[in-house]
């Protein structure tokens, strides 16, 4: 279970970077990252231990890639989650 856990999470997670990729515009994108930000917290403190820091990248990155199409709204969602991974 716990492993279906942390793969549902990487694989949603990853999906979000990729999707924005050199794109110029989007749907909304809300949902997308509450479910990540909320599956994350449903992780076992153990696991979130052991992938914080690639996961911080990936929130990073998916900054980066969507400066032009992520909402400020959304923009203060990653930032406030890659904040909390960096303490």
């Amino acid at each position: 279970m716990e492993f279906e856990q942390l793969f549902n999470f990487a694989a949603k997670a990853g999906a979000l970077e990729g999707y924005l990729f050199e794109r110029e515009k989007t749907e909304p994108l809300a949902n997308w990252v509450n479910n990540i930000d909320e599956m994350y917290h449903k992780l076992p403190e153990s696991v979130k231990k052991d992938i914080g820091k690639a996961y911080a990248v990936v929130i990073t990155r998916t900054l980066s890639n969507g400066e032009k199409v992520i909402p400020d709204e959304l923009k203060s969602k990653l930032r406030s989650m890659l904040s909390e991974l960096q303490r």
